[in-house]
């Protein structure tokens, strides 16, 4: 009956595994990828396409208002359409005078460390042979609204703002670069103005860059009739992230809108908020900071001071797939801004735990006293968060030092893990030997379900056998052995974390991985496999408190079989982890077996006794009966 039961509860687990992700499929589709840099065969835009001219790309029924009153504008704008670059160190920026946006923002490299230079960046969508470009805005396609454009919610004045050629302080015609880092300026500003005399408009707006550090300042400043606009909104966005992705998974998380309003932390996916709410969220509240992202970057926008009003905003396109069109969303973080000419902070870089720290400090001293800004929440650490967190930071850095000796992230993870299983030993001593002692007292205890399930409640043997069955579970308690393992879980999901968001391990190579933190680019994922086979062989040595040696073996093969299809995908750099710790507790479990054979495989001295005590009373009770 049990292993029917058993039978039953494996089919019923996998029929709602298979279900959820149907469903999943079905009504919250993973966002796709606008567009791979790695394509080539696809149509790029010009350098100076400009959200004017991009909103060709969608269908006649899509084009915005914006865009379609802007074209009168542009065509009667006497101001020469202008691309501005910015080169640092660290990354590149392409800024267009149309509208007074940013359209490319690729990185180029990490910071440097220990007087080395940073690692180098490059999209997912590279090869070893034909490395691309990290962009971080999506390029190709009408983008709606652009990185840094200014929203007023005004219906006549925000086509104006979008449309107009502005001009640039300092430069009189042709494409201007700026160039920073060694040797060279630290900081370049670009300052965009516009007058617009028949509508009394005045703007200024100046961004300025830094060569050693991903954050920039933005300084807007506008004016319609001599009187200041209290409040104006700045675009951040639209899908932050690596545009190489071409699919997302439950490991590399879609670009989403993200920010921390009422000290909350906010994450919102484009497709849930087209589904649910149109094209649009709001969030009502103080705004700390907002912007766009995916797994591994971002782009924050951090105004000088906590404002009202931060909006969501998506736009759905066709996409062609296969000869079919396919419904796709971005998404972009309308930030309430100032715009008296205050400062607002935008960094634009990677998701890592040590540079969002730093460039959290750098903003929260600007801001001064009261201030406390943290990117860092930024990072999704799960459910478990706030555990995982704390213990997150102490993990990769300890990584990082064995990296140092070693010069290999997997050799890194190989050695941490070791260290971490070896401190764990006693635990899974503790937890083994009550798991084996559960095991041997499993017979007798099913033995006394079985007297006491016929048993009426007055019988005289029913509470005899019910003390007998107490004494029982009290010494023999499987969960004296699961107890250990639960004190281990909180720093296995933090290490779990570390692993699959760290920057460091992104497009780290090892043996034939080419990137620890993305899936095997394989048809045949070995690792997964390895993993899967490695589980069965630790699940078929260990202690389990079922005696039913059947069911014991369906357990063994059916745990395996559900995690490698939760792991099939999984990063790389996990999978070597819990293949190692695999490999490292399979030896320990042998060593605790034969250490304890000895003691544990004897039979227990009580259940004897207790047996024939039941039997001599059992006699006494019919005698007297007589």
């Amino acid at each position: 009956m049990q292993q029917r039961r058993f039978l039953l509860a494996l089919i019923l687990s996998a029929a709602i595994l298979v279900g959820w992700s149907f469903l999943q499929r079905r009504f919250f589709p993973v966002q796709p990828q606008p567009q791979s840099n790695s394509n080539a065969s696809t149509a790029q835009p010009q350098p100076t396409s400009s959200p004017t001219t991009q909103a060709a790309d969608t269908a006649p029924n899509q084009q915005s208002p914006q865009t379609a009153a802007a074209s009168p504008s542009s065509v009667q704008d006497a101001t020469e359409q202008r691309i501005i670059s910015i080169k640092t160190p660290l990354y590149e920026v392409k800024l267009d005078n149309h509208g007074a946006v940013a359209t490319s923002w690729i990185l180029k490299s990490l910071p440097p460390e220990n007087g080395s230079p940073g690692r180098a960046l490059h999209s997912v969508g590279s090869t070893r042979e034909n490395p691309q470009p990290l962009e971080l805005i999506p390029q190709g396609i009408n983008r709606g609204h652009a990185t840094f454009q200014i929203v007023t919610g005004d219906e006549n004045l925000d086509p104006l703002l979008a449309s107009r050629n502005y001009q640039v302080k300092g430069a009189d015609s042709g494409e201007l670069s700026l160039d920073m880092g060694p040797g060279g300026p630290q900081q370049q500003s670009v300052e965009f103005i516009l007058q617009d005399a028949p509508t009394g408009l005045s703007v200024v707006k100046n961004i300025t860059f830094y060569a050693d550090r991903y954050v920039a300042d933005i300084e807007v400043k506008i004016a319609r009739g001599g009187q200041t606009i209290p409040q104006v909104k700045l675009s951040i966005g639209p899908s932050i992230g690596d545009q190489g992705v071409t699919h997302y998974s439950f490991y590399s998380v879609a670009p989403e809108g993200i920010a921390v309003v009422n000290d909350k932390d906010e994450r919102h996916l484009a497709v849930q908020i087209n589904n649910k709410n149109g094209d649009r969220l709001a969030l009502n509240g103080p705004v700390d900071w907002a912007g766009s992202g995916d797994t591994y970057f971002a782009m924050i926008a951090v105004p000088p001071k906590r404002t009202e009003g931060l909006e969501f905003r998506t736009q759905q396109y066709d996409h062609p797939a296969n000869g079919k069109k396919e419904s796709r969303y971005l998404i972009s973080a309308l930030v309430p801004v100032p715009a008296d000419g205050s400062r607002t902070r935008v960094y634009a870089g990677p998701k890592d735990h040590y540079i969002l720290t730093e460039a959290s400090g750098q903003i929260s001293q600007a801001l001064g006293p009261g201030r406390e800004v943290d990117l860092e929440r930024s990072i999704d650490y799960g459910f478990l968060g706030s555990v995982s967190r704390p213990l997150a930071a102490p993990i990769l850095w300890s990584i990082k030092k064995l990296y140092r000796l070693t010069g290999s992230y997997g050799v890194a993870i190989i050695l941490f893990t070791i260290v971490i299983y070896s401190l764990f030993f006693p635990l899974k001593w503790r937890s083994s030997k009550s798991m084996k002692k559960a095991q041997k007292l499993a017979p007798r205890m099913k033995e006394l379900q079985e007297k006491i399930k016929g048993m009426k409640s007055d019988d005289p043997r029913l509470k005899e056998l019910q003390v007998e069955q107490l004494r029982l579970m009290k010494e023999g308690n499987p969960l004296g052995g699961c107890l250990p393992l639960l004190i281990q879980m909180p720093f296995l999901f933090a290490l779990y974390r570390a692993i699959t968001i760290s920057i460091d391990f992104r497009q780290a190579s090892f043996l034939w991985i080419p990137d620890l933190s993305s899936a095997e680019p394989y048809a045949i994922h070995l690792l997964p496999i390895l993993f899967a086979s490695s589980m069965i062989v630790l699940q078929l040595i260990t202690p389990a408190p079922s005696a039913d040696p059947l069911q014991r073996k369906m357990m063994a093969v059916g745990m395996p079989l559900f995690m490698l299809y939760i792991m099939w995908s999984a990063p790389t750099g996990l999978l070597v982890y819990w293949i190692v710790g695999n490999i490292v507790g399979f030896s320990q479990q042998v060593l605790i077996n034969r250490l304890t054979k000895s003691e544990d495989d004897e039979e227990p001295p009580e259940e004897k006794t207790a047996g024939a005590r039941s039997t001599k009373k059992l006699n006494t009770a019919r005698v007297s009966q007589a």
